[in-house]
């Protein structure tokens, strides 16, 4: 059957430089587009030609353990991963952030029922009462 239809667009002689850029990033995209074909074009060599999908999936597999897990804030927070080390990296990143914020100047003197009415503070529940002062708010009937 040899001499019909196209001939293969990744020949033997480019299956190392396929599986080297598996290794370093086992996005099939990312090697598609650096061999100059599509994707597709990949997954149907690894269909046609068991022993190098195999191999292709050994350099995915290689290129992703080595990348799996490194201890960080985005990995707890992405991958929402639990572990010890990314628990303690994530704990290590907020303390650094909070410590980077500078504390407010100067702390507010009032309490937080007290309303600046003119130059007078007045507290939330005087307003409650019908005057301030002896003047009432507003008429009663």
């Amino acid at each position: 059957m040899s001499g019909k239809g196209q001939p293969p667009k990744i020949g033997p002689e480019r299956y190392g430089e396929l599986l080297a850029l598996l290794t370093a990033n086992p996005s099939m995209t990312a090697a598609a587009q650096a061999m100059g074909v599509t994707r597709p074009t990949l997954y149907n060599l690894a269909a046609r030609n068991e022993e190098m999908g195999a191999a292709m999936k050994r350099a995915q597999a290689a290129a992703r353990a080595r990348r799996a897990h490194q201890p960080s804030e985005s990995c707890y927070v992405n991958n929402q991963c639990r572990t010890p080390q990314c628990t303690a990296a994530a704990t290590e990143a907020r303390m650094r952030r909070k410590a980077a914020v500078p504390a407010p100047a100067t702390q507010l003197q009032r309490t937080p029922y007290e309303l600046h009415v003119g130059s007078t503070r007045v507290n939330v529940y005087a307003l409650l009462d019908d005057d301030i002062g002896g003047q009432p708010l507003a008429d009663t009937a």
